[in-house]
């Protein structure tokens, strides 16, 4: 498997379909939106202090900031920018967020060498292939708690470098070897909290660039890094689907799976949201006051995710509570970035919702089907109930987000930053990358302040 990716990835011939490379745009576009909004929140400029901390510059820009630095420094930053308030895409068959590992490191790693818009399209496409299959492959990780994006990420990552570099099939097979001694990342702050989850993709896509310098500079990995007795699917799954890696590879795309998301918060919620959405449209006097109690039933994935916690203590476990959730939207109108940014956590009219959510999970003939399914039932001090039912949320393929959705989307994440005159700008940047001389174009447009 883990030599079959790798020539993937080197197959200079490789035939992109039409259609991924149109989706991939706008992800790209979505990734890139969400880099410069979230890039100001406080975890991020621990980040950036991080980054920039050795003071020397470098090849790559690190978004909304404009100053340079390394390129896996670069690729840490701005990947973490993007994954640093839950809004990334995300493919819901593996609970991974592709964009924001695969985006930066290769945008790093294209500034590095002046690449062309297309090599930074195939880049970035071939970067999603390949992550999303090795988080196929290993997708019963979570339930040993580890965190999909960062423990398959700097496959993508690495795969995306490759591509840039123009690396043969042998040092990209070493490189991804080197992921897969690189890949971690736990998933206790879905109990707990911390803001080291807003960094793991910065993990994954620093990780990845690093695993590439090193095959470059002639380090070896074990040629079944991702197969072997010992290797990565053994040490994080039980089960793992070899089928699911490499079947029909160059051919299907996996990444057209991959959803775009319109709420600020973990995608294992954004099916309750819409039930809840869906009941309040369907009661004219509905308010807040009229809430006697609301059932929530979800699977057991979504459930040990997002059911566990009812009070956050910080706003990363509020972006993972959906009871929190259901009550920012019962209270402020939504779940987008201004309503979870300006939440107060100890908010008395929040809570008293909050409290109101009880969570139970299926188990064996009762599990839902879909991806995130869920069953909502609202409960009225009126004695009347409602019950609905989401297979799939909006945002994902089976409901996809419009095009102008999506741009919209963007918008309202960038505009604020960059100001609309140089969000247009990548907006057409981003959506004509066929035509881009030099990605640098587009990585400096992405800074909306003065060099540091």
């Amino acid at each position: 498997m883990t030599a079959q990716l790798a020539a993937f990835t080197a197959d200079p011939s490789l035939a992109v379909p039409a259609e991924a490379s149109a989706k991939i745009k706008l992800h790209i576009l979505d990734t890139l939106g969400c880099q410069v909004a979230f890039a100001s929140l406080p975890w991020s400029n621990d980040v950036l202090k991080y980054a920039t901390a050795g003071g020397q510059p470098g090849p790559a820009t690190i978004a909304n900031f404009g100053t340079t630095a390394s390129t896996v420094h670069a690729a840490f930053a701005n990947a973490s920018f993007a994954h640093g308030f839950e809004m990334d895409d995300t493919e819901m068959r593996t609970a991974s967020h592709p964009g924001v590992v695969v985006v930066p490191a290769a945008l790093a790693a294209g500034q590095a060498r002046a690449s062309s818009g297309r090599d930074f399209l195939r880049a970035v496409t071939v970067g999603y292939e390949v992550m999303i299959r090795v988080a196929l492959g290993s997708v019963g990780m979570m339930k040993r708690g580890f965190h999909t994006t960062a423990v398959a990420g700097p496959f993508g990552a690495a795969a995306a470098a490759s591509v840039i570099s123009g690396l043969d099939a042998q040092t990209t097979a070493h490189g991804l070897g080197i992921a897969a001694s690189k890949a971690s990342g736990i998933t206790e702050y879905t109990s707990s909290g911390g803001s080291v989850k807003r960094i793991h993709a910065g993990f994954a896509a620093q990780s990845g660039l690093e695993a590439i310098l090193l095959s470059q500079a002639g380090i070896t990995a074990p040629t079944h890094a991702l197969e072997g007795r010992r290797g990565l699917f053994a040490a994080v799954c039980e089960v793992s689907d070899s089928s699911l890696v490499t079947g029909a590879l160059g051919e299907r795309f996996e990444l057209m799976t991959t959803g775009i998301k319109p709420y600020c918060c973990c995608a294992g919620q954004h099916t309750v949201l819409d039930a809840v959405a869906q009941i309040q449209a369907g009661r004219p006097d509905f308010s807040p006051a009229l809430v006697k109690r609301i059932r929530v039933l979800q699977n057991p994935r979504e459930a040990d995710v997002v059911g566990r916690i009812v009070e956050p203590q910080d706003i990363a476990g509020a972006q993972f509570s959906a009871a929190f959730g259901i009550a920012l939207r019962l209270v402020t109108g939504g779940n987008g970035f201004e309503n979870y940014r300006s939440a107060a956590l100890d908010d008395p009219e929040l809570l008293s919702i909050a409290r109101k959510v009880t969570y139970e999970r299926t188990s064996g003939l009762s599990m839902l089907v879909g991806d995130g399914p869920v069953e909502v039932t609202m409960e009225f001090t009126d004695g009347t109930s409602s019950t609905v039912r989401v297979s799939y949320a909006r945002g994902t393929v089976q409901k996809p987000l419009s095009a102008v959705e999506i741009i919209s989307k963007f918008h309202a994440l960038a505009d604020g930053p960059l100001g609309r005159e140089r969000a247009n700008e990548v907006e057409e940047m981003v959506m004509n990358l066929d035509e881009l001389g030099d990605v640098n174009d587009l990585a400096l447009r992405l800074a909306a302040k003065p060099h540091l």
